[in-house]
């Protein structure tokens, strides 16, 4: 492991870089355990018989447990983020150990920008957690603070390597963006419109871009391979999972259209290999339950094979979310996004401005992998 950047200034020693004295296997079940801790505390949560993170808290459970219930969150995914950081960063040699000491001073300073770059060892950074005070012990009963969690405080991302030609300036000439929208329109309540998690995202983007909608796998095939494929946003509102393990063996990551035929990681790079030339770096959101996962292999998730198809920044969740969150939180992000700004900083203030007015956490579980600069960019304008 190695770092560098003007918060980690050379000290006329040495650079700082140090050996990680711990396996694949043990990063992958610390990445699960934070996982299983993310569901536990936040998705399955419950307040008298009511879960109450499907949704929004105070309307859930009223806005006094909705902030008790947030505090006490906090502390226990600190304790989880906290444990990850540490398998990461304190459990190596004594290289590692100046690296980490150099860091945390680096982290508690204040925002950083920082960009993870590794092809085999992928962790959700945003969700690990160093808190401010030093001195403070979570497992000596200090309480979490949200400014210790990295995608709170920080812009990060997660970038997979060097890719040909990639440019994080999407630009998009003097018209109007162009946005291929992939739903699953099971998802519309037509008896409770109020509740559809659909419209309200295809109502903001069809105001700032001009959309095709595609609601099957092979109207999603024809429209990633076409020759004259040339969006700008592709936004994915459907059912999804990550890799899955279960007695009959390994399942590939997923999303589900209309259609219910799985576009599995293998269908999207069988798409790339029919394309002669990539996709133009398009920002690619997804809706989707654990649709930002990444993992060492390519099947675990759907963002290498959609890098390798050419698109240029992923968002998704690492874990499963309410479907009137990720509604709402995809209408926020494309009602800045579309403004003009990078996506890594709209993200980090969704992630503060859906904790401090809506009191829920759910922000943090969605993952930025690689396009920390990626933004609309004006035929006219310049970045």
């Amino acid at each position: 492991m190695r770092a560098h950047g003007p918060a980690l200034p050379y000290d006329g020693n040495a650079p700082y870089k140090g050996l990680l004295k711990c396996s694949q296997r043990d990063v992958a079940a610390g990445v699960a355990n934070l996982h299983d801790q993310w569901v536990e505390k936040v998705v399955r949560r419950r307040v008298a018989s009511r879960y109450v993170y499907d949704g929004f808290p105070a309307q859930t459970v009223g806005a006094r447990d909705a902030e008790s219930e947030l505090a006490t969150v906090c502390t226990e995914l600190a304790l989880a983020g906290q444990s990850l950081y540490r398998l990461l960063f304190r459990k190596g040699d004594n290289g590692l150990k100046r690296l980490e000491e150099a860091l945390a001073q680096a982290l508690r300073s204040g925002p950083q920008t920082i960009t993870v770059t590794s092809e085999d060892l992928f962790v959700p950074w945003g969700m690990l957690y160093l808190h401010p005070d030093p001195g403070a012990l979570l497992n000596a009963g200090a309480p979490g603070q949200w400014t210790g969690f990295l995608g709170y405080t920080h812009i990060v991302e997660h970038n997979l390597g060097c890719v040909p030609d990639y440019d994080p300036f999407i630009h998009y000439g003097t018209e109007r963006p162009r946005a291929s929208l992939h739903f699953d329109t099971r998802l519309e309540n037509r008896d409770q419109p109020d509740t559809c998690p659909l419209q309200p995202v295809r109502n903001v983007v069809e105001t700032h871009a001009d959309c095709q909608e595609h609601h099957t796998k092979p109207q999603t095939s024809a429209s990633l391979i076409a020759r004259d494929s040339d969006h700008h946003v592709l936004v994915f509102g459907a059912h999804g999972t990550g890799v899955r393990t279960d007695r009959r063996g390994e399942h590939q990551a997923k999303v589900v259209l209309s259609d219910n035929e799985p576009i599995y990681a293998d269908d999207i790079h069988d798409w790339a290999c029919d394309r002669s030339e990539r996709l133009s770096n398009p920002l690619c959101f997804m809706m989707v339950c654990e649709g930002g996962r990444v993992g060492m292999y390519f099947q675990e998730g759907l963002a290498r094979p959609f890098f390798e198809l050419g698109v240029g920044c992923v968002i998704g969740p690492q874990i499963e979310v309410s479907t009137q969150f990720a509604s709402r939180f995809t209408c926020r992000f494309f009602e800045e996004f579309f403004k003009g700004e990078c996506a890594a900083p709209v993200m980090r203030h969704l992630t503060q401005e859906f904790i401090s007015q809506h009191a829920t956490p759910l922000g943090l579980a969605f993952t930025l992998v690689r396009g920390i600069d990626s933004r609309l960019i004006a035929e006219t304008g310049s970045p």
